[in-house]
Formats: C-alpha cells, sequence, structure tokens
C-alpha cells in the first residue's frame, strides 16, 4: 500500500528492495535513463512551490524514504514503511557489487568528484569509475556534460548536485545520457571524497544525520526550516483527514438510522 505525503507517492519498500530494483534496472537496455529519488522532507516541501519538480517526482521510476521525517509522516497517515533507504547507503552497496556496473561520478566542486573516484578505486577492489564531471557547470556547458557522460558509456550515475538540480538534469537528458541508472545524492560525493565526514553510527541509526550536518554546517539553519513546515503541513494533513473521516462516518451512520426508521 503505497501513502502519499503532500502529494509525493511512496511505496513501501526495504533497502534490500530497492537493491533488487536498481539490479533489475542496471540489466535494461532500452535507451533510457530511469531515475531513482532519494527523498527527504527538504525535497517533497521544495516539489509543493516547484511544479515542474512535482511532475518529475510523479514520474520518477523510484523513489525511496531517505529521511526519518518520511517515514513519521507516513505514520501519520496509517502507514508504516519499513524502513529508510538512504542514497549514501545505496552508492556504497552499488559501489560493491561484483562485477562492478561502470559508474560516472557527477557532482561536487571542482576536484570532488575525481577525488572521491580515486578514494573508492583505492578502497573497493574491482570497482569500475568511467568518469567523472563537477556539478559547478553553467547551462551552456550542459551539451558537453551530456556528451562526456554518453561517452563514457556508463551503467550508473550518481549525480550529486544538489535537489532539484540534480533531478531535473537526470530527468532532461534520460534519452541521451546512455545509462541505465541516474541517482540523486546530494553530497555523497563530498562523503565518498573525504571532503566530509559522514554522522556516527548511533546517530545515524536514531535518524538524526540532518541535525549532525547542521550541526557542522549552521548555514543549514535557514534552510532546514523548511522541516517545520513539513512537520506543520502533515499535522495539518492528518487533522483535516481524521475530521473528514469522522465526518464521512458520522453521515454515513446518519443514513443508516434514516433507512432503519423508513423500514420500521
Amino acid at each position: 500500500m503505497s501513502v502519499r505525503i503532500l502529494g509525493v507517492e511512496f511505496y513501501p519498500i526495504t533497502f534490500q528492495g530497492a537493491l533488487n530494483a536498481l539490479d533489475w534496472m542496471i540489466t535494461r537496455d532500452d535507451n533510457c535513463t530511469r531515475l531513482v529519488v532519494t527523498a527527504n522532507p527538504i525535497m517533497v516541501m521544495a516539489a509543493q512551490r516547484d511544479q515542474a519538480f512535482m511532475e518529475i517526482l510523479e514520474n520518477a521510476h523510484l523513489i525511496v524514504p531517505d529521511g526519518v521525517g518520511i517515514l513519521w509522516a507516513a505514520r501519520k497517515q496509517g502507514v508504516e514503511l519499513p524502513e529508510r533507504v538512504t542514497g549514501v547507503d545505496l552508492a556504497y552497496a552499488l559501489l560493491r557489487k561484483q562485477p562492478s556496473p561502470r559508474f560516472f561520478l557527477l557532482g561536487g566542486k571542482p576536484g570532488v568528484a575525481q577525488q572521491a573516484a580515486e578514494n573508492v578505486t583505492h578502497s573497493i577492489p574491482g570497482v569500475s569509475i568511467c568518469g567523472t564531471y563537477h556539478g559547478y557547470f553553467r547551462p551552456e556547458e550542459e551539451e558537453k556534460v551530456v556528451e562526456q557522460i554518453a561517452a563514457a558509456r556508463p551503467d550508473v550515475i550518481f549525480c550529486a548536485m544538489g535537489s532539484p538540480k540534480q533531478e531535473k538534469f537526470i530527468w532532461k537528458y534520460r534519452n541521451r545520457l546512455g545509462a541505465k541508472v541516474g541517482i540523486g545524492l546530494g553530497g555523497v560525493l563530498d562523503i565518498l571524497s573525504g571532503t566530509k565526514k559522514r554522522a556516527p553510527e548511533p546517530i545515524q541509526q536514531a535518524g538524526l544525520e540532518w541535525l549532525w550536518r547542521m550541526l557542522l554546517e549552521p548555514k543549514r539553519i535557514v534552510r532546514n526550516l523548511a522541516l517545520l513546515e513539513f512537520a506543520l503541513r502533515v499535522q495539518l494533513q492528518s487533522w483535516f483527514d481524521r475530521t473528514s473521516n469522522k465526518g464521512e462516518s458520522h453521515d454515513a451512520q446518519a443514513r443508516e438510522q434514516r433507512e432503519s426508521d423508513t423500514i420500521y
């Protein structure tokens, strides 16, 4: 049973289920780069103000819940999503896959993707990185970037340019990139390159990586105000749904009573 959270649909997928779906996508050969979205509450809020982004989310080939806020919002609607499926965990699992797909790393500041490729190559035997490019290219450079990616013949693109830019790029060029899968991964290349560190395991388990990042980067505080708005809107939607259901239940009882009175 799927659940819509402020218009964005999530299915009850597990981490292993997501990997199985990715394995299937990598076997396809239909000249389409399938878009995988690792969605969190801030992205859901961005889609409220960006209709083009909302339409992309509607048509994405796979959306996974990357954030405890998504699991909480689903529970408010009476649906239990099995677990968080984070982009960084998916990235590491794919990089360790053998035989290795061909990966193209796109994003980060100049030099970050290249450093990430070097680190991954040294730490994961047999991994295949077929190309890299930074994420600070200008709009007029897009054609060059698309051509370079296609020429590298990747199976999987790790696109880490921030949302919704990364999802829009993959979606716009999905029939030209030549890859089987394109995954929006935010700051994953910063982690792979060693530019930034992932939160300690206990903080990850508690679902507080967003707080860890905010403490390390105070400028995120303004951006994370969207989390408060997300929580308020989910609470309001939950209240509205309960009120509507009570009203419908009351109306149904009233109809049944009238029918009973008519019969007897």
